[in-house]
């Protein structure tokens, strides 16, 4: 594994401290002669706005990671988005996106990515999920066991038909020994220097399960909750394990490793997940300065009336006032983040049947109307106005700002 993370690193070296090869940041091209090694290495122009990083861009092309291919491992598009955009969140709280740049993380390779995140076994000794309790004679037979049903296997059969004692060991196992993380994101942050762009920091996010499934040989899926106290605590164990790893190689012996640890949301859930903790190693290798992450993801509506509360009218009161305008509209819905008890963002999916101009510039300009009225100021807003023909309409703000904007798309 060192000499993988070494030769990636190397490569990184090579392709980011680079002198007299670079783009001007204003956009203007810079003449410059190439040596036979040498690549262009430049940024982005254009910075959406202080919620987004500029991105590094390596001999004209953007540079994709192996994370950022793995996200289907993950239980639903919800616990996809939350898992990404609350990361991001935690890098800007220790790299500014005024000061440094972001690369998709190069560092751990799709074959690490994938060994990390499966079992420890004789053939898998990186494995951070727990391994099977069985002897060497039975463990692949269990690894088969998780996604096979054991019916389809004579061998787990007596000559009766019945399940043999080997097989009923099998499920005990499964039941007492849950997989625990899910997946591994990768950024890399990059500062710019005299010769060039080089690693600043790298941030790493863990995303653990809540839930671990597993199927009986029957057939029958059962369900184990993980608390949330053994969930924190085995993140924070893999934290330190994953950095003392990269810590292995010698370009990364000083660079500032943040970590967050994400909760992964059941996925009968529509709201996605949320980060509980976060930490930095800006040396050694262990993450130190752990903090207490408190926010949480709201699917709106409510549906059960015993749960309404105060801090959702604002949600019932938009939604009421554009049903009445539009009374034919298939659904509306939404997700609320909430950080330190306070409303931090707002998602709002209008969908409806009509997609004539006349209609849809109509509801998109009382969808404003109501918006402005009645949603809290100053959060960040999205609302989408979709049909079967796609995305019709836009409806939002920027945080911190209170003059909604909209924009009608043209098919």
């Amino acid at each position: 594994m060192k000499r993988k993370l070494s030769k990636v690193v190397g490569l990184m070296s090579f392709a980011f401290l680079l002198s007299g090869c670079l783009n001007n940041l204003d956009g203007k091209d810079q003449e410059v002669e190439l040596g036979p090694d040498e690549v262009v290495v430049q940024t982005t122009a254009n910075q959406l706005s202080n919620e987004y990083y500029r991105s590094v861009i390596l001999d004209n092309r953007y540079q994709l990671s192996a994370s950022a291919s793995a996200d289907n491992s993950l239980s639903s598009a919800g616990n996809i988005f939350a898992f990404e955009e609350g990361l991001l969140r935690i890098s800007q709280d220790i790299f500014p996106t005024d000061q440094y740049y972001m690369q998709e993380g190069q560092l751990i390779d799709g074959d690490t990515l994938t060994s990390w995140v499966s079992r420890e076994s004789e053939g898998n000794p990186e494995g951070l999920n727990p391994a099977l309790p069985v002897s060497g004679t039975q463990e692949e037979a269990i690894e088969e066991t998780e996604s096979v049903d054991p019916s389809d296997d004579p061998e787990a059969m007596d000559e009766t038909g019945e399940e043999t004692a080997e097989s009923n060991q099998v499920i005990v196992d499964l039941d007492s020994t849950p997989i625990y993380l899910s997946q591994i994101m990768e950024k890399n942050i990059m500062v710019e220097t005299d010769e060039g762009y080089a690693l600043g920091g790298i941030v790493i996010g863990l995303a653990m399960n809540s839930v671990y499934q597993y199927t009986d040989a029957e057939g029958v899926v059962y369900e184990q909750e993980i608390s949330l106290g053994e969930m924190r605590e085995r993140g924070k164990a893999y934290a330190n394990i994953i950095v003392g790893r990269l810590r292995n190689t010698e370009q990364l012996r000083s660079v500032p490793i943040v970590v967050g640890i994400f909760r992964q949301a059941p996925d009968n859930e529509n709201a996605g997940g949320n980060y509980v903790l976060d930490g930095i190693s800006r040396e050694g290798n262990y993450v130190t300065d752990w903090t207490e992450r408190n926010e949480y993801r709201v699917s709106l509506p409510i549906i059960d009336n015993s749960d309404v509360s105060d801090q959702y009218i604002f949600f019932d009161s938009f939604r009421n006032d554009i049903i009445s305008f539009f009374p034919h509209l298939n659904g509306i819905s939404g997700e609320a983040l909430y950080i330190e008890n306070g409303l931090a963002s707002l998602d709002i999916e209008i969908v409806t049947q009509f997609y004539q101009l006349t209609e849809i510039t109509a509801l998109t300009q009382h969808v404003t109307d109501v918006a402005q009225s009645r949603l809290p100021e100053g959060i960040g807003l999205e609302i989408k106005i979709v049909s079967s023909a796609g995305t019709e309409a836009f409806v939002g703000r920027q945080p911190g700002e209170n003059q909604i904007k909209s924009h009608i798309f043209r098919q």
